[in-house]
């Protein structure tokens, strides 16, 4: 079979082995995957990536000295009837499976192929089907969309609350959906980038501004939530508009932390969805001083999963906007380059399967 295939910093298209699955696994063709920020970096920085994973415990990480097929936010297609699917079903799942050397991530597997790839295999028992009236490229949207699920969840979110959401790539645009799908707000967007703000209110944002202490602060001080103590500490109760804030940075770089303690309100909750791949500085004291709460999130449980597909079964034109590229394997280096040259593309959808 065809897949693309990451070796040593270079993307190729090559044959490779079919998949042969083990008890409980099924063989799927991709239809729709997603291109990750993860994917970017492990592209451009595998060593660093898996380094950093590998510290961090996860076992079954790939080794970045071996070729990998990328791709862990896919849709596809069942290619034999078995377990409760049957042939033709279109299923999404999360990127998990039990091997041999324990629990894997699809598309950070050396052993098992991603959804770069005409086929690939998941669990059987995480599959869930796509119904009918649900494109495909939407429903492969799950994925990252449960990223979101479950930053938000961490939140703490409630109706009391103010949100303020700094980066608009797809990370912090599925955050402003998520938000704005359970009725909550109001919600900022702090972007920079023309298209990215404009897909920020697409999405549902409340009020778009540039970064800047002094944007936000008009924001927040509207709100009756000030940033500093001693306007805090005099503000009028009768003027709160909201009780707390909660602040989600999906920027990941260096000063991000900091950045965002400064212009958060007194008592704020940030939660950390940007991955941010360097060593970055914090002053503790002056994060006590304001009362801050930092929540550092990563993936998302099988229930948030099914919250995020739920999601999209409730209304699967919400997120159809953010899909603004779509290739096949031979485009898949021209996508990749899109997304990391700050153009105006969102999220790239790559096909394996698709001639048009």
């Amino acid at each position: 079979m065809k897949a693309a295939v990451l070796n040593a910093g270079t993307l190729t298209i090559e044959d490779v082995p079919e998949p042969t699955p083990r008890a409980g696994e099924v063989v799927v063709k991709p239809l729709a995957c997603g291109i990750c920020g993860s994917d970017l970096h492990a592209k451009d920085h595998a060593g660093h990536l898996c380094d950093l994973l590998h510290r961090a415990g996860f076992e079954g990480f790939m080794d970045p000295a071996r070729p990998v097929i990328m791709g862990h936010e896919f849709c596809a297609e069942v290619l034999e009837s078995g377990g409760g699917l049957k042939a033709g079903d279109r299923i999404v799942s999360p990127p998990f499976l039990t091997g041999p050397e324990g629990i894997v991530l699809i598309g950070y597997s050396n052993s098992y192929p991603g959804a770069f790839a005409e086929r690939m295999l998941v669990s059987q028992a995480a599959c869930l089907k796509v119904p009918d009236d649900v494109p495909t490229d939407i429903a492969a949207l799950t994925e990252p969309l449960a990223v979101a699920v479950h930053a938000v969840a961490e939140g703490g979110v409630d109706a009391d609350a103010a949100y303020a959401v700094f980066g608009c790539g797809p990370v912090g645009l599925f955050v402003i959906s998520r938000l704005k799908a359970l009725g909550l707000g109001p919600v900022l967007a702090v972007e920079p980038n023309p298209a990215r703000a404009q897909m920020a209110e697409t999405m549902g944002a409340d009020a778009v501004v540039m970064p800047g202490e002094d944007a936000t602060g008009a924001w927040w001080n509207d709100l009756g939530l000030p940033q500093g103590l001693s306007a805090a500490m005099a503000v009028d109760p009768a003027l709160r508009k909201r009780s707390r804030a909660v602040l989600f940075e999906c920027v990941g770089k260096p000063g991000m932390l900091m950045a965002l303690a400064r212009q958060a309100p007194v008592g704020a909750t940030i939660v950390v969805v940007g991955v941010c791949m360097e060593l970055d500085g914090l002053e503790p004291a002056f994060l006590i001083q304001k009362g801050i709460t930092l929540k550092f999130v990563f993936a998302y449980s099988g229930d948030e999963f099914a919250d995020a597909f739920r999601m999209i079964l409730d209304n699967p034109e919400r997120l159809a906007p953010l899909v603004t590229t779509r290739v096949d394997l031979a485009g898949i280096d021209g996508a990749f380059a899109a997304l990391t040259g700050g153009t105006g593309a969102i999220k790239a959808l790559v096909k394996p399967g698709w001639a048009g």
